[in-house]
């Protein structure tokens, strides 16, 4: 409960009182909010609404609860719970949020639908990517705020002086060797003597890929026959038509060809997973710092908001890993191209957990230093410093 002549001046609005009936009319930016004190009824422009409790008279002066005068005239709320406080800000118009087709953009379709971000937008838009490139490219054009996208690509971003914060990492490793169910294949070291398909050379399931090989006796330029394609989709295909026999595949493109070879008549597993791998070749946990959020510039600075919309990001995706099958439905209507069983069954292998940055960063430190064994450019020729890790003020 605030004082209402207080809170009301200092967001914008103006205050005149009606002593007769104890009515107080409260204008701002084409609002006009009228209520009674001692009663839990009000009008804002002239549509009742429902206050949680009534205003108040006490010594002189009206109390109101905060949420109330706060979200009536326009203004969303957060509360801090560990330092005790409360933040008023401003609601944007718009918030738009990126990300690539994968399930660390399932959270962004759930919080769309919802009024989880009511307090910080009015309306939410998400933007599809449908390549890495295009990924980076509209994360760069100005107009959207979070992203979804690899760490290595906001690493890459950062030190190349975009003005981005990662939030926190929300994949923790969804490659795999894909290939026939039954195959000889359950180590690395069983793919000597034969032919991967590996979409995009270069990137990181490449990098990866020969990172990991190496480090278990695998000469990749010797030792297994690579074939490079353009995309993970189109390895998804050359797989599930059977003209390649394994391929390197991250989600949902693992899926993607499992089902596809399904109604081919023909059977694929995933036959190695490279997080495993990733836990044996280091020594450290079995997951990898693929993919998470990142605050972009367009909203870099707006603490609060940051804030906010990283715990609901959080508390969507524990929605999305508790309901897979409803994911995979809203997935299906929001992308263009997925199928809901694909999209539900992408989440189940795509360990989706939301870990702060800050938290994890000595993790994706290592993850880092590894890729740039290999590409030092793969992340902008350098660690990105401190200040690349966002974290609440």
């Amino acid at each position: 409960m605030v004082p209402l002549l207080t809170i009301s001046e200092s967001l914008g609005a103006t205050v005149d009182w009606n002593l007769a009936n104890s009515t107080v009319t409260i204008k701002q930016k084409g609002a006009t909010l009228v209520l009674t004190v001692n009663s839990t009824r009000a009008t804002r422009n002239g549509q009742q609404i429902t206050l949680d409790s009534p205003a108040v008279m006490i010594r002189g002066r009206t109390l109101v609860p905060l949420r109330f005068i706060s979200e009536a005239l326009g203004f969303g709320i957060i509360w801090d719970e560990q330092a005790r406080s409360v933040s008023i800000m401003s609601r944007l118009d718009n918030l738009s949020l990126l990300g690539p087709i994968s399930p660390v953009t399932f959270p962004f379709l759930h919080l769309a639908e919802g009024d989880a971000l009511r307090h910080i937008t009015r309306q939410t838009q998400v933007h599809i990517a449908r390549t890495v490139d295009m990924l980076r490219a509209q994360a760069l054009a100005g107009d959207i705020h979070f992203a979804a996208m690899p760490t290595y690509v906001a690493a890459n971003l950062y030190n190349r002086g975009v003005n981005l914060r990662l939030i926190n990492v929300s994949v923790w490793g969804s490659l795999y060797i894909v290939g026939e169910a039954g195959a000889p294949v359950r180590v690395l070291e069983d793919l000597k003597g034969q032919r991967l398909v590996i979409p995009s050379r270069g990137d990181m399931p490449d990098i990866l890929f020969r990172f990991l090989a190496n480090r278990k006796g695998l000469n990749t330029e010797r030792d297994v026959q690579i074939e490079y394609v353009p995309s993970p989709m189109e390895a998804a295909q050359l797989l599930a038509a059977g003209r390649a026999r394994y391929a390197v595949l991250s989600e949902p493109a693992a899926t993607t060809a499992i089902l596809r070879a399904r109604q081919e008549g023909r059977t694929l597993e995933r036959l190695i997973t490279l997080r495993t791998v990733w836990g044996e070749v280091t020594g450290g946990p079995a997951r990898i710092p693929q993919a998470g959020i990142v605050a972009l510039p367009n909203i870099v600075g707006q603490e609060a908001t940051i804030r906010a919309f990283s715990e609901a990001y959080a508390q969507a995706v524990s929605w999305t890993v508790a309901n897979p099958e409803d994911t995979g439905a809203l997935a299906a209507r929001r992308i263009e191209g997925l199928q809901a069983p694909a999209a539900a069954s992408a989440l189940r292998f795509s360990e989706l957990r939301a870990i702060p940055a800050i938290e994890a960063r000595r993790e994706i430190e290592v993850y880092f230093r590894h890729l740039s064994e290999l590409s030092p450019e793969i992340i902008g020729g350098k660690l990105p410093d401190g200040n690349f890790y966002w974290q609440p003020k």
